[in-house]
């Protein structure tokens, strides 16, 4: 009787747990609930796999030690209540509007979606700093959106020099670990020369935690208890099931150079999948993307029948319209190298 080997299946994850026995160690360093840092593990090693910053084993291992490592940055609490802050004072001047979509967002949406762009640039603030002696500013006085496509990095200085505006319009852009987009409206690239893609170790509960830890919930269940809305024991129950808050890793997989960008479409990878219901699905890429450039991509417009199918871009929008400048992360330029390089344009 010939023996079995292991399935693909089986394979891949065995390959998925050494992976995270790999990554986890790091976010133990600051994160102590096992459950979290698993999540986030699993959601950043599909991310960057999804963003082709690796391909198989062996890239993975150089991955882990040239590009995730050396570029994470640890925020703590005071500096997620600084993006907090900042994004409370000009969220309201923001639109409510998804880009690509009709979707109106609620403001309190509207409020952590933009304070998450605000802990990608502060990140990358301290990266610089901590790094490269590069201390940077950003621009958070009120005004239209469009005032601030061109860039995030108002001003910048070395430690003992003088502040000055930088040389280079840098957007940095942020998603959670499992992203594998930096996703801009299209206006964005003819503003903007240079792209830095933020992930953030954010949990759908981190926010929640943060309530907790700044002591407002435990307001809102006093005051809650003196309505008779809720007893002692379940205030106690409740204050006890919200996870405590942790301070957030960001890793920086590097940044894009607009000038080196063969646009409108510089790189694409789509099919067309479905049998009844075909369409076109957009897995990586980088540039200025609308339905009409995509279907006429040579990849594309090869394919028969392909002509007025919809488009998903995987795995961000399910029908997508309008424009959008992406880029996926695995394009970015990273490294000593690539980050002095970066300062030196700036």
């Amino acid at each position: 009787m010939v023996k079995k080997g292991p399935t693909k299946k089986e394979l891949t994850e065995v390959e998925l747990e050494r992976r995270v026995s790999v990554i986890s160690p790091v976010l133990f360093e600051n994160i102590s609930d096992k459950d979290t840092v698993r999540k986030l593990v699993v959601e950043l090693i599909r991310g960057a796999e999804d963003g082709l910053e690796f391909t198989d084993a062996s890239s993975f291992n150089e991955w882990f030690e040239n590009r995730f490592k050396p570029q994470l940055v640890w925020l703590t609490t005071e500096d997620y209540e600084r993006a907090l802050l900042r994004a409370l004072w000009l969220a309201r001047t923001f639109s409510a509007s998804d880009y690509g979509s009709s979707r109106q967002r609620d403001m309190l949406q509207v409020w952590t979606d933009t304070a998450r762009g605000f802990a990608g640039e502060i990140a990358l603030s301290k990266f610089l700093q901590s790094k490269y002696a590069i201390e940077t500013k950003v621009d958070v006085t009120r005004g239209k959106t469009e005032d601030y496509l061109p860039t995030d990095v108002a001003n910048i200085r070395t430690l003992e020099g003088e502040w000055r505006s930088p040389k280079l319009t840098l957007s940095i852009k942020a998603t959670k670990f499992n992203g594998r987009w930096l996703d801009a409206p299209g206006a964005q690239i003819s503003h903007s020369d240079g792209f830095v893609l933020a992930k953030l170790g954010i949990t759908r509960q981190h926010f929640l935690g943060f309530l907790k830890e700044s002591g407002l919930i435990a307001t809102m269940l006093l005051h809650g208890k003196e309505l008779k809305e809720i007893s002692e024991a379940d205030a106690k129950t409740l204050m006890e099931e919200i996870p405590a808050s942790y301070p957030i890793p960001v890793y920086l997989p590097g940044w894009l150079d607009k000038r080196e960008l063969t646009l409108p479409i510089h790189i694409l990878n789509a099919t067309v999948i479905g049998r009844t219901k075909k369409r076109i699905i957009v897995r990586q890429g980088v540039g200025v993307f609308t339905p009409d450039l995509i279907r006429q991509h040579p990849s594309i417009s090869m394919i028969q029948g392909s002509t007025g199918l919809g488009i998903e871009i995987e795995p961000i929008v399910k029908s997508f319209t309008g424009q959008k400048f992406l880029a996926h992360s695995g394009a970015f330029k990273f490294g000593d190298k690539a980050w002095k390089e970066l300062i030196k344009q700036l």
